[in-house]
């Protein structure tokens, strides 16, 4: 898995590719996200995840740690662009009520700050 996160953003936009799954990766990328939420205090961490090929029980973890990490410093969390296969997953395990997903950027943002 690779993972960027967008420099002095807010929302914090974090991009995605590859395998969200137990590996070398997983760790840096939940402490530098978590980092992130701590330090800058944004509104919102949008995880852009259209390029994520699979997610297993150790990716889902991370997802939810996240979710509570960015619920403590009063930010909201979602997922952009989930694929198919991603979203049954959600949805099979019950956490697609949890990590709110949409389509695009631009509709998560219009969701984050309705007219």
């Amino acid at each position: 898995m690779e993972f960027t996160i967008e420099p002095s953003s807010d929302p914090i936009l974090v991009h995605l590719t590859g395998r969200l799954t137990l590996g070398p990766q997983l760790g840096p990328f939940g402490r530098q996200v978590a980092a992130a939420i701590a330090s800058r205090r944004p509104t919102a961490v949008l995880l852009d995840v259209g390029r994520v090929e699979e997610v297993d029980s150790s990716g889902l973890g991370e997802l939810v740690i996240l979710y509570t990490t960015a619920g403590q410093h009063q930010c909201w969390l979602c997922l952009i662009g989930p694929s198919p296969r991603v979203l049954r997953l959600l949805e099979t395990t019950k956490l697609s009520g949890l990590l709110p997903h949409f389509d695009s950027r631009a509709e998560a943002l219009r969701h984050l700050r309705p007219q």
